[in-house]
């Protein structure tokens, strides 16, 4: 193996090749100090299963490309009509249109990066920094804050490496509507 890469954005890439063999992800959004809304689950292969949980709710998700289902609790799961979401989060942060090293030592590297609002799935034209840390155990987390119309909006990501997970697969039974 030849020697690590030093540019920043080598860096990063590095990062994320690290987790394109599969990851376990955990996202919590906070608005006004409390948070809103939290996922957590995995994703392999371009395939993702996960939990979200907002205001008592819960609903899983699962995709296995070209198709996407939901499940409630106490529920069947049910195909959702308009199919898989557009875009892997992985190749999202692959793109910055800036990135500089803020930190570099044994634990890892932190990271300043801006990228377009669409980037991140977010509406606007303002550019959004995104504050990314690689740790030394391959793991990536990735904090931005924006304004929303009920106050400023802090999103917290961690990816975790997990190469060797259990495939995710379709469903079984599905509910038809």
């Amino acid at each position: 193996m030849g020697a690590p890469a030093t540019a920043p954005a080598d860096r990063l890439a590095a990062a994320i090749d690290r987790l394109a063999a599969g990851y376990a992800f955990d996202t919590g959004i906070s608005v006004g100090g409390k948070l809103a809304t939290r996922a957590q689950g995995r994703a392999s292969g371009g395939a993702s299963d996960f939990r979200v949980e907002s205001n008592g709710a819960s609903i899983t998700y699962r995709t296995v490309p070209p198709t996407s289902w939901v499940k409630q609790a106490g529920k069947a799961w049910v195909i959702v009509d308009n199919g898989v979401p557009d875009g892997d989060p992985l190749e999202a942060l692959r793109s910055p249109t800036s990135i500089k090293v803020v930190a570099d030592g044994p634990d890892g590297v932190r990271l300043k990066a801006t990228y377009p609002a669409s980037a991140l799935g977010l509406a606007g034209t303002d550019p959004v920094t995104v504050e990314l840390r690689v740790a030394s155990d391959g793991s990536v987390g990735a904090t931005y804050s924006v304004q929303s119309a009920s106050g400023p909006a802090t999103s917290e990501t961690t990816l975790r490496p997990q190469p060797d997970q259990d495939p995710i697969v379709a469903p079984s039974p599905i509910a038809t509507v």
